[in-house]
């Protein structure tokens, strides 16, 4: 990558780094801020709803509590009561409007009755016999009136449950309020009910028990559908959770669309039964599902805020509470969707992405002008010092001004002529070095032809000296013992005295004879010039096993290996000095001989089991013995490797370069 590109990616991803973090910490800001001012104020609104709700079912029972108390409400339970069980014994389901009594109750005590349920937003109040249970009066006069709450077809149902336990009570002031659940008698629509026992004087009458209107629930909980002027958005809404969690108020959701609502059940794969019971009962209380986070929070008892989705699947801030309301677990929840609420904070992150485009793009603009400004310059130096490096030392530099590439221009002039005047320096030394260097090769070159040479001329010495010892004193010594043996053969046996000086004189020719023999073949053995190396290298083995009395082991391979004589004579030198060594150095008892031939290379491989040389005795300047087995092998163009090992022995390995067949003299 270069430097060009380099810069212009730094400056891109400095800009990048610069707007990304600025942008993000700006929109965490933002929407941190925004959310906390969505939570406190869906938390104020709950905080109202709350005190709305509870005081509304507070209310209802100090209405209930003291209408029951109430001495008209004690007089139409007893007139009532009266004209029900007077007038149609064992007939619950007709009444004889005839009967004037009858009338004048209805007349007397229905437009109160009637007034109360409307004032107060019941939708029905009933007088119950606390004896039979049985429905002396009805505002609405729906199926249920003029029922038994004890035997009747409604027994089982919520407003029965609250007038048993009204019935039984024997608190003085008692109000119990039933939660919602579906009434048969208003189409299966949710009903809750709140009752309170009659009693006059200490004996107890009848049961007042009125019927909560969801209407009143349901405009405490929308403020009358009013739900943006309260701060709630085009999302926000709050809601009652029963134990049961389902609603117990109906959902802005449906209010609002009733078929949008619909729908969007009916795509998320709701229930078709429970699709149709809100559509034929109109409301979505007891049978919208709440099972969220929250719900279930806040029915353990917590308060809180939380960013959750909600029973639609919907991401919403939700503020959950409990309600404070007797003889039910209800809980508030107030929420509105996390796209209206932070839309603000959307909004200002488009925008900052936009802004960071603009930026990065003007990042790359400013990062392509300053790299090339800054890689101009520099790429120019390049190629001066390319120039410089192919060998032209004469090249110099243009000037880039007096900045910092300025400068390094300037330097980079110095340091050529610099290396220009070094360079001139070394090529002048390098001429002398080498030059050194040849005489002192052509020297060496010189000192091992010497060397060569000499040991050339000593072989021919001895080779020249054994032939005139054999030649000459041989057969002298020989004519002369012949002579002698003449002599003594002539003198005969009567010269005792005469035959034992020349049977004497017989053996020191004899001894001298044999003597002469060894000093020969020490000089150059004759099996060497008659047989060649591998008859050499096996006498020499032989007669160095009789001698000193180590085991010599000598393999060949092949049996015959022919070699000019000149190599001959240097694979048997060494091989001569290495059984002298051993002999005095080694303290062995067995040496092993390997003599072979493997293509173009003979290789003469000596093992013995002795101490083992060491390095230092390797490297000993001292050593002429070594020094001549390597410059025997090193003038053949072979190579001699000694390998010792402390108490295991020593291996010397010579390997020279075998001349061919058309080679071989």
């Amino acid at each position: 990558m270069s430097l060009k590109t380099k810069l212009q990616i730094s400056f891109f991803l400095f800009g990048l780094l610069s707007v990304a973090l600025t942008g993000w910490q700006s929109f965490e800001y933002a929407r941190s801020s925004l959310t906390s001012l969505t939570f406190d104020r869906i938390t104020s609104i709950r905080e109202t709803k709350k005190r709305q709700i509870e005081t509304y079912f507070h209310q209802i029972r100090n209405q209930i509590v003291t209408l029951a108390e109430d001495r008209m409400t004690v007089d139409a339970m007893k007139e009532f009561a009266a004209v029900f069980h007077s007038e149609i014994p064992g007939s619950p389901f007709s009444i004889k409007t005839s009967d004037v009594r009858s009338r004048r109750t209805q007349e007397k005590y229905h437009p109160i009755l009637s007034n109360i349920a409307e004032r107060f937003g019941y939708q029905d109040v009933f007088l119950v016999d606390a004896a039979t249970g049985d429905i002396v009066y009805s505002v609405a006069k729906r199926k249920e009136y003029l029922t038994s709450l004890i035997s009747g077809p409604y027994r089982e149902s919520n407003i029965a449950i609250a007038f048993r336990k009204a019935r039984i009570s024997t608190a003085t002031e008692f109000a119990q309020f039933v939660d919602f659940a579906p009434y048969e008698p208003t189409m299966l629509k949710p009903a809750a009910f709140v009752a309170s026992p009659i009693h006059d004087g200490s004996a107890k009458i009848g049961v007042l028990i009125a019927q909560i209107s969801i209407d009143e629930i349901n405009n405490v909980m929308t403020s009358n559908s009013h739900w943006q002027q309260e701060g709630l958005g085009r999302t926000g809404e709050t809601y009652i959770v029963g134990d049961d969690f389902k609603m117990r108020n109906d959902s802005r959701f449906f209010i609002q669309d009733p078929t949008g609502y619909i729908t969007r059940l009916r795509r998320e794969g709701a229930d078709s039964t429970l699709i149709r019971q809100i559509h034929s009962r109109s409301t979505s209380i007891l049978l919208q599902e709440v099972k969220t986070v929250a719900s279930r929070e806040a029915m353990s008892g917590v308060t809180d805020t939380r960013l959750i989705n909600d029973y639609r699947g919907v991401s919403v801030l939700s503020s959950f509470t409990p309600l404070a309301i007797s003889d039910v677990h209800w809980v508030m929840l107030s929420e509105i969707d996390a796209s209206e609420a932070l839309h603000p904070v959307f909004e200002l992150r488009e925008r900052l992405i936009f802004l960071s485009l603009f930026l990065l793009l003007g990042a790359v603009a400013v990062g392509f002008v300053i790299s090339r400004t800054i890689s101009g310059p520099i790429l120019s130096l390049a190629r001066d010092a390319e120039t410089l490096g192919k060998g032209n030392l004469s090249h110099r530099a243009r000037s880039q001004g007096k900045d910092e590439i300025g400068m390094l221009a300037m330097t980079f002039n110095t340091m050529a002529g610099s290396l220009m005047e070094k360079t001139s320096q070394m090529q002048n030394e390098i001429g002398e070095r080498k030059r050194a260097e040849d005489r002192l090769k052509a020297s060496r070159e010189q000192l091992r032809n010497l060397s060569t040479h000499l040991q050339s001329v000593r072989e021919e010495e001895r080779r020249g000296v054994a032939r005139e010892i054999h030649d000459e004193l041989g057969q002298a010594l020989t004519t002369l013992k012949l002579d002698l043996s003449l002599l003594r053969d002539e003198v005969g046996s009567d010269a005792t005295e005469a035959n034992q000086r020349i049977g004497a004189m017989v053996q020191i020719c004899d001894t001298t004879i044999k003597s002469v023999k060894r000093i020969i073949t020490e000089l150059r053995p004759r099996l060497l010039d008659d047989l060649g190396l591998t008859a050499a290298i096996e006498w020499q083995s032989e007669e160095f096993q009789r001698r000193t009395g180590i085991i010599c082991k000598t393999s060949i391979i092949p049996n015959e290996i022919l070699l000019e004589p000149e190599r001959s004579t240097a694979i048997f030198r060494i091989f001569q000095e290495t059984l002298t060594n051993i002999a005095r150095h080694a303290g062995a008892t067995k040496v092993d001989v390997l003599l072979r031939k493997v293509g173009e290379n003979v290789t003469l491989e000596v093992r013995d089991n002795g101490c083992g040389i060491s390095e230092e005795q390797i490297r000993d300047s001292r050593s002429f013995g070594l020094i001549g087995m390597r410059e025997r092998a090193k003038y053949f163009g072979g190579a001699l490797v000694m390998k010792g090992i402390p108490g295991s022995g020593t291996v010397v390995t010579v390997t020279l370069e075998a001349p061919t067949e058309k080679e071989h003299p």
